[in-house]
C-alpha cells in the first residue's frame, strides 16, 4: 500500500509538473474564454510551441495564490539577443516585438515572414500603408508614437506595383521585399551613414541581387561621384524611384525609353544650379533638342537614340576615359549600333558641340545668317501687304465717302468703343505677359516693364474698362441713346429665325439672305458675352487684387477659384475678340478690308438695304431716310 502510494504521488507530482509545461494550469484562467485569450492548441503548434509560458513570462508561477494582474512583458532578449540588440539601434528602437510580429503566439512556421513579400507588407503597412502616416486598427501600443512618425506616400501601394513585388522568383516569391533593401531589425535613417539606404551605399544594397549592374555604376562618373561625397549625383534610386520601379517597357516608368533623356538626364544636364556647381557641360540639352534624336524619340515608335544608347546606361565614363562608349577611339563603334559605317567624322558631326559655336562655328553663322533672312524677307513682305491692306482701306473710305451715309454710332459711343478696345488689349498684353513669360511675343510686348510697373498698367487698365461699362449702364439709365442700342441688343424670337435663314444660305440651299435688322443674331451674342465677360473679370480681378480684404468674407478656396476664373475667362474673351468680332469686321468678304464703321460711326444706305433690309425699311417708315 505504501508503495502504491509513492508511485502516486511520484505520478501525480511529475503530471503537475508536465502540466505547468504544457500551459495546462495557465488556461484555467488563460483559456480561449479567458484575458488574454489564448487558444493552446494553436500555441503548440506554432514556432514557440516547444515552450512553456513560463519561459517567457518568468515568475508567474512563483506563487499562483498571489498572481499579479499584469506581469511584466516578456523579453525575447533570451532567445533572441541579436535581432533585439538591433532593433534598440534602430530607427523602431521604440516599437516592441509584437508590434510588428502581432501575436507571438500563432506565429505559423511552415510560413515564415522572411522572403514573404505579402506577409512584409502587410507588416509594414500598419504604418507605412498611407499617405498619413497612420493607420486606424494599428497594433502598436504607443498610439502617440504612432502620431509622431513622418508621414508616407503610399509606399506599400507604390511597392505593390513595382517590379520587385510583380516580379517573382522560381520558387513564386518576390524579387525583394521590405527587408531586402531595408534590413530587419537594424533598419536605420537615410542619413546615418551606416544605413542600407544611405546614399553611398544604395548601390551596395541594390548590388544584392544586380551585382553586374552595381559594379558597373560604381565605376562610373556618377558613382565615383556619389564616393567623393557629392550628394546630388544621382544613384540608383534617383533614376529608379525608392518603391514604384516600374519595368523599362511600362509607359509610365521614368527609365522608359521615350521619356528617359527628358525625365532622368536632361532634368539634372539641363539645371543652371547643377552646371554651374559642379562645372558640368552647359548646353547639353539644347544641343540634344536640336538633334534628330531628340525630335524623333517625341514620336510613337521612334527608335531613334536616346542618352543611354550613347553614354550606356550605368557604366557612363568621362569622353576622356579609354573605357568610355564616347571616347574618340570608340565614338564611331558607338554611332555605328544605328549608322553603319559610321567613321569619326561621322561622330563628329552628331556630337553635342555639333550645334554651338564653340563646335561648329560655321554652322552658327549660317544659322545666324539664315535668322536675319527670315527677319528682313517675311518683315519685308509683311510690310509690303500692310500697305497694300492700308492703301486698300483708304481707297474705300474715300469711295464710301460719296454714297449717301447713315449714322448708326454716335461720337460718344465711338469713343467708349476706342477706349474700351485700348484698355482690352491692354489687359491681354500685361496679363498673358505674366502667364506666358517664356512666349517670345508676349514676352517681348513688356519686357522693357518692371513687375511693378506692369501689375500698375495692368489695373488702370482693368479700372478703365470697369469705369466704361459703368458709363455705358448711366447712359443707358438717364435714356441716352445707348438705350436704344441696349434695348436693340436684347435676344428675340427673331433671332432664331434669322439664324436658321442664315445657315440655308451658308449652305447653299437659298440665295436670299436673313432679314437683319439693326443688330444681328451674332452681334448681339457678343454684346450679351462681352457683358457678362467685363462683370467676371471685374469681379475676379477685384479679388485678386485686394486677397486679404476678399477674405474676410468669402472662404479660402475662393482666391484660387477666382484667379482660374480670370485666366481662363481671359482666354475665352481674347479668342472671341479673335476669331468672332475680328472676322465680322475685317475678314467678313462683305466688310473686307475693314467696317469703316468703327472710323466714323456710318453706313451706307445701300449696305444696310442690302444686308439689314429690315433696318431699311424701318428707317424708311419713320421717315428718317428717302
Amino acid at each position: 500500500m505504501k508503495k502504491f502510494l509513492g508511485l502516486a504521488a511520484v505520478f501525480l507530482c511529475a503530471t503537475f509538473a508536465l502540466s505547468v509545461r504544457a500551459g495546462v494550469d495557465c488556461t484555467e484562467c488563460h483559456g480561449e474564454d479567458g484575458e488574454p485569450a489564448i487558444n493552446i492548441s494553436v500555441f503548440q503548434k506554432s514556432v514557440h510551441g516547444d515552450l512553456s509560458c513560463t519561459d517567457c513570462h518568468v515568475g508567474a508561477d512563483k506563487d499562483m495564490d498571489n498572481h499579479p494582474d499584469n506581469l511584466k512583458k516578456p523579453s525575447c532578449t533570451d532567445c533572441h539577443e541579436d535581432q533585439v540588440e538591433s532593433k534598440q539601434h534602430s530607427v523602431h528602437k521604440d516599437l516592441s516585438c509584437t508590434d510588428c510580429h502581432g501575436d507571438i503566439h500563432t506565429l505559423d512556421p511552415d510560413k515564415p515572414i522572411e522572403g514573404n513579400a505579402k506577409r512584409i507588407t502587410a507588416m509594414c503597412g500598419k504604418c507605412h500603408a498611407g499617405p498619413s502616416g497612420t493607420k486606424k486598427g494599428n497594433s502598436f501600443s504607443d498610439l502617440d508614437l504612432v502620431k509622431k512618425l513622418p508621414p508616407t506616400r503610399d509606399i506599400i501601394k507604390q511597392y505593390h506595383q513595382s517590379a520587385h513585388y510583380l516580379k517573382k522568383n522560381k520558387d513564386g516569391s518576390s524579387a525583394a521585399t521590405c527587408a531586402d533593401c531595408h534590413g530587419s531589425h537594424d533598419i536605420l535613417s537615410k542619413t546615418n551613414p551606416k544605413s542600407t539606404i544611405y546614399k553611398l551605399n544604395i548601390s551596395h544594397t541594390c548590388g544584392q541581387c544586380h551585382k553586374k549592374i552595381a559594379k558597373e555604376y560604381d565605376r562610373s562618373i556618377h558613382g565615383k561621384a556619389v564616393q567623393q561625397g557629392w550628394d546630388e549625383s544621382p544613384s540608383c534610386v534617383d533614376c529608379h524611384n525608392s518603391h514604384l520601379i516600374l519595368s523599362v517597357d511600362s509607359p509610365e516608368a521614368l527609365t522608359n525609353k521615350r521619356r528617359l533623356s527628358e525625365k532622368i538626364c536632361l532634368s539634372c544636364h539641363e539645371d543652371q544650379r547643377l552646371i554651374q556647381r559642379y562645372s558640368l557641360v552647359d548646353s547639353i540639352g539644347s544641343s540634344y533638342h536640336d538633334s534628330y534624336h531628340s525630335m524623333a524619340n517625341e514620336r510613337k515608335g521612334s527608335k531613334a537614340a536616346t542618352c543611354i544608347d550613347c553614354h550606356t546606361t550605368h557604366d557612363i565614363l568621362k569622353p576622356s576615359n579609354p573605357n568610355s562608349s564616347v571616347n574618340p577611339a570608340h565614338v564611331a563603334h558607338t554611332c555605328s549600333q544605328c549608322h553603319k559605317g559610321a567613321t569619326e567624322k561621322f561622330a563628329l558631326s552628331y556630337d553635342h558641340k555639333s550645334s554651338l559655336k564653340s563646335g561648329n562655328i560655321i554652322n552658327y553663322y549660317v544659322r545666324i545668317s539664315y535668322i536675319w533672312l527670315i527677319l528682313m524677307v517675311i518683315g519685308g513682305m509683311f510690310l509690303h501687304n500692310m500697305l497694300i491692306y492700308i492703301s486698300s482701306i483708304i481707297r474705300r473710305y474715300r469711295e464710301r465717302n460719296k454714297e449717301k451715309l447713315f449714322p448708326r454710332l454716335t461720337k460718344g459711343q465711338m469713343i467708349l468703343h476706342g477706349v474700351n478696345f485700348l484698355a482690352f488689349f491692354t489687359l491681354v498684353a500685361t496679363g498673358f505677359s505674366l502667364r506666358f513669360s517664356d512666349v517670345p511675343v508676349l514676352h517681348m510686348l513688356t519686357v522693357w516693364l518692371s513687375e511693378g510697373t506692369r501689375a500698375l498698367i495692368h489695373r488702370i487698365a482693368g479700372v478703365t474698362m470697369i469705369l466704361i461699362f459703368g458709363v455705358h449702364f448711366f447712359r443707358i439709365a438717364t435714356g441716352h441713346s445707348d438705350r436704344g442700342v441696349f434695348l436693340s441688343m436684347l435676344p428675340r424670337l427673331k433671332d432664331i429665325r434669322d439664324f436658321k435663314d442664315n445657315m440655308k444660305y451658308l449652305f447653299l440651299r437659298t440665295e436670299k439672305r436673313p432679314n437683319y435688322g439693326k443688330t444681328t443674331y451674332a452681334e448681339k451674342m457678343e454684346y450679351l458675352a462681352l457683358l457678362w465677360g467685363t462683370l467676371v473679370m471685374a469681379l475676379t480681378g477685384l479679388i485678386l487684387w485686394f486677397p486679404t480684404e476678399a477674405l474676410r468674407f468669402l472662404p479660402a478656396w475662393s482666391i484660387k477659384v477666382a484667379e482660374t476664373v480670370h485666366f481662363y475667362e481671359a482666354i475665352l474673351a481674347t479668342m472671341a475678340i479673335f476669331f468672332w468680332h475680328f472676322f465680322f469686321v475685317i475678314l467678313n468678304p462683305d466688310v473686307y478690308p475693314l467696317d469703316l464703321t468703327v472710323v466714323d460711326g456710318k453706313m451706307p444706305i445701300e449696305e444696310i438695304k442690302e444686308h439689314r433690309p429690315d433696318w431699311y425699311e424701318e428707317l424708311k417708315e419713320k421717315g428718317k431716310i428717302d
